[in-house]
């Protein structure tokens, strides 16, 4: 576990352990053990910081779960809803050596049409990004730093 960078996130700490099939990580949300891949590693970190610095419950999130887009069977990497069950904001989250470019970008923004998030931030845990989605012109605007969304 110890290869895995260091993010641009607060430092959390983490249950994990190493079994026959390598390193787990304990997702909190899922409430399992879970491969330690480096998009996990980011994914948890996200976790912890939406609840710990933004104060969202993590009874308003869901992990990995799945959406269709067109005739593709895909799973979301991190949604936070509203009360109502709309979704407030999308995540997706990148392994730290995979450039946030505009491929990336252009696979949550598939997500997006189908979920109709306020919304969306993408992440590889160096860099961060987030945009606010406009439903009627399907635009968005992306925000000067995570910190604008803060308590939006």
């Amino acid at each position: 576990m110890h290869s895995l960078p260091r993010l641009q996130f607060p430092p959390y700490s983490f249950k994990a352990k190493n079994t026959e099939k390598g390193w787990v990580i304990f997702d909190i949300i899922r409430k399992k053990f879970v491969l330690l891949q480096p998009e996990e590693w980011v994914r948890q970190h996200l976790i912890h910081f939406l609840m710990d610095q933004w104060n969202i419950s993590q009874s308003l999130m869901k992990v990995e779960h799945k959406v269709t887009t067109g005739q593709i069977n895909s799973r979301f990497d991190l949604a936070v809803f509203k009360s109502d069950g709309c979704v407030h904001l999308l995540a997706e989250c990148k392994a730290p050596t995979i450039v946030l470019d505009q491929k990336a970008i252009h696979q949550s923004l598939r997500y997006c049409e189908v979920l109709e998030p306020d919304y969306l931030f993408i992440t590889n845990g160096l860099t961060h990004k987030i945009a606010q989605l406009n439903r009627e012109d399907k635009s968005y605007t992306w925000l000067s730093s995570i910190n604008e969304f803060q308590g939006k």
